[in-house]
């Protein structure tokens, strides 16, 4: 398997339990606390892999509305993007599935034609991308 230690790495530390800190390498580094909810026992020192999760959604969607309103110089002037995360059944079902539900609010003077659009634009971030698509996972265990 390719090497992929240079891109993200997630450590626990010895003195909490579920403590994680991740380094993320790149043309910018950054480094923060991971952890799991008190009440999954916890110390709640950073958001949860889950909340990484739905971060991740509503960033990507953020910036890719933006970088879109600003190359056609629309008159956005700021995006909020909210999400939530469930595991929860269909609708007419019993089986369950992954659901993200996504608010997003676009402030500036557009028309509804551009709000549309913008809206539109956000299904089609990387993440979402990612998140519809059919995922493979090739693990191992490092020696």
């Amino acid at each position: 398997m390719k090497d992929i230690t240079d891109r993200c790495a997630i450590s626990t530390t010895p003195s909490e339990p579920y403590e994680t800190l991740v380094s993320i390498k790149g043309e910018v580094g950054h480094r923060f606390i991971s952890d799991a909810h008190p009440s999954d026992g916890g110390q709640g020192k950073g958001p949860t892999p889950h909340e990484l999760l739905e971060a991740s959604l509503a960033g990507c969607k953020s910036i890719t509305v933006q970088m879109y309103a600003q190359r056609k110089g629309w008159p956005l002037e700021s995006v909020t993007v909210r999400v939530r995360h469930e595991h929860r059944a269909k609708e007419g079902s019993d089986q369950k599935a992954h659901h993200f539900d996504v608010q997003i609010d676009l402030t500036g003077d557009l028309t509804d034609e551009q709000r549309q659009r913008l809206y539109e634009i956000a299904s089609r971030c990387p993440v979402h991308k990612i998140l519809e698509s059919e995922t493979v996972f090739v693990s191992e265990l490092a020696d």
